[in-house]
Formats: C-alpha cells, structure tokens, sequence
C-alpha cells in the first residue's frame, strides 16, 4: 500500500445502509416545521374524541331533564288501598230507653178518694192495693139491687104452683086456654126477673170492687195523680199533684196512677236499608248510656218489625236489656251497637275514590313499583254493593291491597302518568260509615 493510501481517509456513503439498498427511502431530518403538524394533528384527534364522547352525555342529560320535566307537569294524586273489612260487623244506633211496659191507671168506679198507698217511685206486685175510693151510692145501689133479688125470688116461689093449680083447672074447663097462658107467662116473668136482679146484683158487687185500685202488673210507680178527697169520675181524676206527666214526659189526663215495668227496659232502634237484612232475632247488643259512664249493659234483639219504613227507608228493631238493678231509666238517651258476624268480609274502598261515568262506575288503579315517584293510571270498572255513605263495598272489580287515586279529577286519562305522594292513606281494617263497621 501507498504513502498516498495511508494519508487519505477512507470515503463512506452518505446513507448508513449500504448502496446496495437501494429501495429504503432517504429518512429526512426533523424539522420545527413539522413538529407543528405533528401537533396540530393530535389536537385535531383530541377534540375529534373529546366530541364524540360528550354526544352521549349531553343526549342522557336532555333525557333526565325531559324526564324531570315530564315528572314535574304530571299531576299529584293522593291514593289510598282496596282493604277487606273486619269478621265481624259493627252497627251504632242512637235510641231511647223505654219500659218493657207502661200504664195509665184509671178508675172504674166514680167517688172521693179515700185514701192511696203507693206515692212516685214505689216499687209494687202485681195486685197491689194503690188508693181506695169512697163511694156511697154505688153501696146504696148494692142494697137496692139485693133488695130487689129477694123480691123476685119470693115471686118466683109462688109462680110454679100457681101456674100448676090453673092447669088443673083447664083439665077440666074451669078457665080458658088464654088464662092458662098468661100464667105460664107470669111464671117465666118471674124466672127472668130473678135472673135479671141477680145480675144486676153481681154487677154492683163487681163496680165495688172497682173501688179498690191495683197494680195490673209488678213496675214502679212513676205517677201520682190524685191525692185524699180527690174527685173520681167517668172522666177520670180532677186533680194532678205529683208526676201528672208520666213517664217520658207522656200525658196521661185523667189517670190515677202510672207504672212501669223497668226489670227488663226496651230501645227501639231505626236500622238503616243497608244493614237490615242482616237484623236476626237473638243478635246481641252493647248498650251505653252517657249518664252511666265507663258501664256497658248487654241486648238482645227480640223482634223487628219485618218491613222498611217506607219514607226513611229504616227497620225498626227492638233490643232488650235486662235491668235488675234498675240503673237504667225510662227516658234516658242510650247508644246500642249491634254485632253481627260476616262469613266472608266484603271489599271497601272510600267513596271518594269511585268515578262515575256513562259506562258505569269505574275505579283509578296506580300501576308503578311501591315507593316509585311516579306511576301510571288505569281506569277500571268495578261493581259495588253495601253503600255507607263514606265507604263502599266492592263486589267485584277490585283485590285486596289494589291502590287506588283518590277524588281523581276530570283530566285524568287512561295511561296518564301520575305523581304519587310518600304514603298512601291506610283506612282502618274494616271501617264502615254513618256508625257502622
């Protein structure tokens, strides 16, 4: 090798790969030029992504705005549910307490009052002796009337043998058959006669019996009045010194006395069309009175009058209570409440829920989750029963726990989306109307 070799570097490409690769293109330098596409590129991307990405989210927040608004223009409705009522039944009725019986006492024979033996609130038997009346003529007619009787019987004793002798005698024709007849006649004359005084004769022994006045039945006195020297008339007593108006305040002009029967009391009770075919005979009844406070008095229904009233449209029912101690006073203002057991409890719904419409009486149903904000409305037809004024039965149409809108207004639609309050209201189990449950 040569000086000339040894002093001149060697020559290398200008591309690193060999010149044989002739296919590689010839990488060029980085400039800040293109640094700046390079970048906007990539911001281009960004945006292009960041677009792409906030679509959805804002298309979701346009729907929970629509939503929200959609939830806000929907009416609020109140609602409350479809319950069964209670086994057994409950009835309050007001009434009055009377006695099992009452009575105006009069007199049968006319005078003075001698003297009376039960005053105001004397509990007496049967037969007992209340006043006695002085009456003289009645005793003068008595002796008279005896009198008479003696008379007609001593004629009657000689009637049949005269009326045989005058027989005799028209055998053989010593009178005619007309005299024989006018005999007979007397004879007869006097038979009635005698029957005729002695009647009379038991009638004025009878009338002064009338003079003894006594109670018809065992009871409480609850009127007097007439007092010593009172005048008895047919037109009844002329004076009224104590308790003339009687029991419950009921007039009895011309009345001696007036009792009461008040071991057993009685309240007649007006039951409402809806519960009368329910009324048996032997019901028990729950009987309170204000004036006896924290005491209830057990009834029973002894009869009802078997037909409605036909201008209030009621049943009247009579209750029993017995009444030994005598608490209870005729007069007094009581409360009865009827049990009655129900084999199958109906369905009630409030009044107010029901819609009334050509096709008929239909009901709102909620239809939604339990506790959702909102909820759709679906009209359905139901068929009622018992009416109580503010709850109904439902015959059919209905289940148990249905909630149902209250007092829904015209507006609302089938499928209408509604807002529920937080809680429906929850009637009593069983709860009627107008005292009834």
């Amino acid at each position: 090798m040569s000086t000339t070799d040894r002093s001149t570097p060697p020559e290398f490409p200008e591309h690193p790969y060999h010149a044989d690769v002739g296919s590689a293109p010839p990488v060029e330098p980085v400039t800040g030029r293109r640094l700046v596409v390079f970048g906007g590129m990539a911001a281009v991307v960004l945006v292009v992504l960041f677009v792409i990405s906030a679509i959805p989210r804002e298309s979701v927040s346009q729907l929970l705005r629509a939503e929200a608004a959609a939830r806000d223009s929907a009416p609020v409705v109140q609602v409350t549910t479809v319950h069964r009522a209670a086994a057994g039944s409950e009835l309050a009725l007001p009434g009055t307490i009377q006695a099992l019986h009452e009575s105006a006492i009069y007199a049968r024979a006319a005078g003075y009052v001698r003297r009376w033996q039960a005053d105001i609130g004397a509990i007496v038997h049967s037969g007992q002796l209340l006043a006695e009346i002085d009456a003289p003529e009645l005793a003068q007619s008595a002796e008279q009337a005896q009198a008479q009787l003696t008379q007609t019987r001593a004629a009657l004793a000689l009637a049949p043998a005269d009326l045989e002798r005058w027989k005799v005698l028209s055998r053989d024709s010593a009178v005619t058959r007309q005299e024989l007849d006018q005999k007979r006649a007397a004879f007869e004359s006097a038979e009635a006669n005698t029957g005729a005084a002695d009647a009379n004769l038991r009638r004025l022994a009878q009338a002064r019996q009338y003079t003894r006045v006594t109670a018809p039945f065992a009871g409480v006195i609850t009127a007097r009045n007439v007092d010593i020297g009172s005048l008895i008339t047919a037109a009844g007593a002329t004076s009224a010194p104590a308790g003339a108006s009687g029991v419950g305040g009921a007039a009895a002009a011309g009345s001696m006395f007036r009792i009461a029967q008040t071991d057993t009391v009685r309240i007649y009770l007006t039951v409402p069309e809806a519960y009368a075919t329910s009324i048996r005979t032997g019901l028990d009844a729950l009987v309170t009175v204000q004036g006896i406070p924290g005491r209830a008095f057990s009834g029973t229904v002894v009869r009802t009058s078997r037909a409605l009233d036909a201008t209030s449209r009621t049943l009247l029912t009579e209750v029993n209570v017995p009444n030994r101690d005598f608490a209870l006073l005729p007069g007094m203002s009581a409360q009865a409440t009827l049990h009655f057991p129900r084999a199958a409890p109906p369905l009630l719904l409030p009044a107010s829920a029901l819609v009334i419409r050509s096709n008929g009486v239909q009901v709102a149903v909620v239809d939604g989750k339990p506790g959702a904000a909102t909820a759709t409305i679906h009209f359905r037809p139901v068929q009622l029963g018992r009416d109580y004024g503010a709850t109904v039965e439902v015959a059919s149409g209905a289940i148990d726990g249905m909630v149902v809108v209250l007092n829904p207004n015209a507006d609302l639609v089938d499928g209408a989306r509604v807002r529920v309050l937080a809680a429906p209201l929850k009637p009593k189990p069983g709860a009627g109307a107008g005292g009834g449950k």
